[in-house]
């Protein structure tokens, strides 16, 4: 069933060829037949009318005939045979006449056309013809000869009845029978040569139609001739162009398969190779000629990886029945004794009948592709710069090392990390370029192998920082270990073109017992960052319970929480009034609104948590930018959300990360684009100390937004040194003192000078004066005596949730 649902397809295609190439044949033989019958249908009906015309001419003629004799003799019987001899001439007159009508009656034309004797065969061709041929020339002028004759006719039957008239009369009437006598002869004068006409007329029709009809045959033959020379070309030059198609594509087929990287091999049902292509010489290490007409098991040996086990792929396809285990690596020995990783792909070759006449055999070397998944793995485990391993690999390895302390006796074996930091690298590559740089750390890294144990496992982690793992080494032989690899670094001196280079390392060293991963590489990384904090060039070895250790461990921890809450925001801002002091004292609301706005991070169960956690964390782990980010986006969205109908001044907080950061200055610029904030209703707060660390580029920061037309408040100032020598450098709007200086100003008379002086200072540069920490009514009225212009603290009001997370909050 499934060989005739293949055939199917084929037999339909062959069909609809078979149809294309017969059909003008049949066409011009269906024609040439039509013509035949036509010409014989028209050869018939002439004949016929050849035929009539010699009835109609005997009947006129006996007509005459008998008569002459009835004038003779005036025998009743003589009369009565002139009558049956005009009737034929009488029937076909009123056939020609019941045809020529506008209207034909065929039906009195058949029936007058039997009754003059034509014969029924030809009754129908006779009308036909008539039909058909009654304007052309040639008929149109016979038809003229009948009518003249049937005139005659008429004549010659008008004399007849008054010739028997005149008999019956006797004697009285014999002048007028000689009379009607000569008439009757002169009548058959006349009949004679329009019969002969008539017969000429239908005689040269006759021939000029046989003529014709051969005429006909012979340009229908010369066509029948030409097709068959057109379609006899025709296939011998499809022949040559599918000949040639059919070599073309065999040298095709020969390039391609000697171009591809597979050995190739086709064998016949007998499973004797018929080719092979140039790749599956060299693994032959065989030429073609050898190979063909030979099995594929006498030229080369194909067994198993795994278990050696010999494989007859050939065989195996010529049966038809599916390899046990396809794709399978198999080993390929050749004539020189040399073994090939392969990998096998069988094709069976079938005919239309689904009849197997052969297969193909194609065989890839799987070596470089080996080698490709070698070099991937490796370059997936190590790092590409020192061929050290990599972070990915060194957790993995750390990760089996603490799996395995499940059990009580591996729990105890000493195993220790330890991690590197070269000191002050960063300089190396700003000052000597980064081709220096990772030349350096190609060094280091081979110092380092050396210096440690063969059984230790070294990665590079990024940047400059490395990690050791040391199985079977307790506290005491780490430390030694470490110190020694130390002394060798400060010891070390890299050489260069124009000059020569030293470091030094920070190392950090924990006992891996009772850790999981996570914490041991926090611990590591904390370590680590305790010998650079205490000086660099040191060992540290993390104890537990150390206080150090624990506040670092914190802080990493308050950094994944800050993650978190950027990504899931889990902030909050809270806005406190910032008022003129004289609506702090009478709190009117004649002056506009000025407010900052506070974060706040939203704890487990929607506790708020204040920055003086999470801020120093931050900070360590550079994460105040996105926290700026942050703040802006969520200000910016709710201000755009709720408009700013009473034109209250926002004051945002800036990290000294954000203002020496040209990409937040753009994307502040791109935040005040696609916003509706004006950015007149927007107040940015830097510190004193900030803004002074990097006086350039704060001055560059604040001048860029303020011809924006933003305004700038200096926050926490009289905290830092020089306060009063850099302000004149910055071009900010407001001076916010150190609370510091407020809250004890009327216990201590120095904090109280000191709030003095900055006030007046800043008045008398020309700028507004802000007092935080005002908490009492005394504070106030002394800070309105000293002239302060505007004050903040719980007693002008206490900070209040504002935007972002309030639902949430309300909810919990």
């Amino acid at each position: 069933m499934p060989a005739t649902r293949l055939d199917m397809p084929a037999a339909s295609k062959t069909n609809r060829q078979l149809f294309r190439t017969t059909w003008p044949f049949v066409a011009v033989v269906v024609s040439l037949l039509a013509l035949v019958a036509t010409s014989l249908s028209i050869m018939s009906s002439v004949r016929a009318y050849i035929g009539g015309e010699s009835t109609w001419s005997k009947g006129q003629k006996d007509a005459v005939f008998y008569l002459i004799r009835y004038a003779q003799t005036g025998d009743e019987a003589t009369y009565r045979q002139y009558e049956h001899s005009i009737a034929d001439p009488l029937n076909l007159k009123r056939a020609r006449l019941a045809l020529d009508r506008r209207d034909p009656d065929e039906a009195v034309a058949r029936q007058a056309l039997l009754e003059s004797g034509v014969y029924p065969a030809d009754v129908g061709s006779v009308i036909w013809v008539f039909r058909t041929f009654r304007r052309a020339s040639y008929f149109e002028e016979a038809v003229g000869y009948w009518t003249r004759g049937d005139a005659l006719v008429d004549q010659l039957a008008t004399a007849a009845r008054q010739l028997r008239v005149a008999k019956a009369e006797g004697d009285a009437g014999r002048i007028e029978v000689e009379q009607l006598t000569s008439e009757v002869w002169n009548i058959n004068a006349s009949i004679a040569p329009i019969s002969r006409a008539f017969a000429d007329v239908l005689g040269a029709a006759f021939r000029q139609t046989a003529l014709l009809l051969f005429v006909i045959n012979v340009v229908v033959a010369v066509l029948l001739v030409s097709l068959s020379v057109w379609y006899a070309r025709r296939f011998i030059m499809a022949r040559i162009v599918t000949e040639y198609a059919l070599r073309r594509s065999e040298v095709r087929a020969k390039a391609t398969l000697g171009s591809i990287g597979e050995a190739v091999i086709s064998v016949g049902p007998t499973g004797l190779v018929e080719y092979v292509n140039p790749v599956a010489e060299r693994l032959f290490c065989r030429d073609a000629i050898s190979c063909v007409d030979r099995p594929l098991t006498a030229l080369v040996s194909i067994v198993r990886e795994w278990d050696r086990r010999p494989v007859d792929l050939i065989e195996q396809a010529l049966r038809g029945t599916e390899p046990a285990d396809p794709g399978t690596d198999l080993v390929l020995t050749n004539v020189r004794g040399v073994e090939t990783v392969v990998q096998a792909i069988t094709s069976v070759v079938h005919d239309t009948s689904e009849t197997i006449t052969g297969a193909v055999l194609l065989l890839r070397n799987m070596a470089r592709e080996r080698e490709y998944v070698s070099n991937l793995s490796w370059q997936a485990s190590h790092d590409g710069l020192t061929g050290l391993l990599n972070r990915t690999e060194f957790e993995r390895r750390l990760y089996a090392s603490l799996d395995g302390q499940t059990d009580s006796e591996s729990a105890q074996l000493p195993r220790m990390l330890m991690m590197l930091d070269l000191d002050q690298f960063k300089v190396v590559n700003d000052t000597y370029g980064h081709a220096a740089g990772d030349t350096m750390l190609r060094e280091v890294a081979l110092l380092f192998r050396k210096s440690l144990r063969d059984e230790d496992s070294l990665a590079r982690l990024g940047g400059d920082e490395f990690a050791a793992l040391m199985p079977n080494c307790d506290e005491q032989s780490a430390v030694i270990i470490a110190e020694r690899l130390r002394q060798e670094v400060a010891a070390f001196e890299w050489s260069g073109e124009t000059h020569t280079l030293s470091t030094s390392v920070s190392i950090g060293l924990v006992d891996l017992r009772g850790l999981d991963m996570e914490t041991a590489m926090r611990f590591g990384d904390i370590a680590c960052y305790l010998a650079k904090e205490r000086g660099r060039d040191r060992v540290h070895l993390a104890v537990r319970g150390d206080k150090e250790l624990t506040r670092h461990a914190s802080a990493m921890s308050w950094c994944g929480r800050i993650k978190d809450a950027l990504a899931n925001n889990r902030f909050c801002l809270f806005a406190q009034e910032i008022r003129s002091i004289h609506d702090a004292e009478d709190f009117s609301g004649d002056h506009p609104r000025h407010v900052e706005i506070l974060l706040r991070m939203v704890g487990d169960g929607g506790k708020i948590v204040s920055p003086n956690f999470f801020m120093p964390a931050a900070e360590r782990y550079g994460l105040m930018s996105a926290i700026d980010r942050w703040v802006v986006r969520a200000v910016f969205a709710t201000l755009t959300r709720t408009g700013n109908p009473d034109n209250v001044q926002y004051a945002i907080n800036l990290s000294g990360a954000s203002i020496g950061d040209e990409r937040f200055l753009q994307f502040l610029n791109e935040q005040f684009e696609i916003s509706d904030v004006a950015p007149e209703s927007i107040c940015f707060e830097v510190t004193e100390t900030t803004a002074i660390a990097n006086l350039a580029a704060a001055a560059r920061f604040i001048s860029e937004l303020k011809a924006r037309g933003c305004r700038f408040s200096l926050d926490d100032f009289g905290a830092g040194m020089s306060s009063f020598g850099y302000l004149k450098h910055l071009p900010v709007d407001y001076i916010k003192i150190d609370g510091g200086f407020i809250k004890d100003m009327l216990k201590d008379a120095v904090n109280r000078d000191m709030v003095a002086a900055i006030n007046d200072i800043g008045h008398s540069m020309g700028r507004l004066t802000i007092a935080e920490y005002v908490e009492s009514e005394a504070i106030l009225r002394a800070l309105g005596n000293m002239g302060v212009d505007f004050v903040q603290g719980f007693h002008v009001g206490r900070p209040a949730l504002w935007a972002q997370n309030v639902e949430f909050l309300a909810t919990t």
